[in-house]
């Protein structure tokens, strides 16, 4: 559907890229897409996964030092990560500025807005990945990455 030049997506879509990224294999070869396509794409992926499981994590009533460090290991791996740049996921740095301000709020929202972020910008790539997907058997995507990656290596090398 076309509406003001811009595109929108069906709920179906949407439901369908969600599943892709709760199921390994499938997140698994969209990483390895993205990771062609940007350098904090590949990253998108793990947190928007991690996510996930921090708020599963809150819903199945754990103890709160259990919730808390899982939330300073998202921090500490993408949103002020000691490698830099802190900032390992392509978010707003006031979304980050935000999420530190908030981290001992414990419950399922404190990522909330950069886990949409996140999707938001990966879903653009969703398409592109679904027709690439579709010329090839689904043992042979990981294989065509790789040599993809290793083109486009070649290519900065030389």
């Amino acid at each position: 559907q076309h509406v003001d030049n811009k595109w929108v997506s069906s709920s179906s879509e949407i439901i369908a890229f969600r599943k892709a990224l709760l199921n390994p294999v499938t997140a698994n070869q969209f990483q390895r897409f993205v990771s062609l396509k940007g350098d904090l794409l590949e990253n998108g992926v793990l947190f928007w996964q991690e996510v996930q499981k921090y708020k599963d994590l809150c819903h199945s009533h754990c103890d709160d030092s259990t919730v808390q460090k899982k939330i300073t290991a998202i921090i500490d791996c993408f949103i002020n990560s000691a490698i830099p740049p802190a900032l390992q996921i392509d978010i707003p740095t006031e979304q980050a500025k935000k999420i530190l301000e908030h981290r001992k709020e414990l419950g399922p929202y404190i990522f909330r807005e950069a886990q949409m972020t996140i999707f938001a910008l990966l879903f653009k790539f969703w398409p592109k990945f679904c027709k690439f997907q579709s010329n090839l058997a689904s043992d042979k995507i990981l294989l065509a990455l790789e040599k993809k990656k290793g083109k486009k290596m070649r290519k900065k090398e030389g």
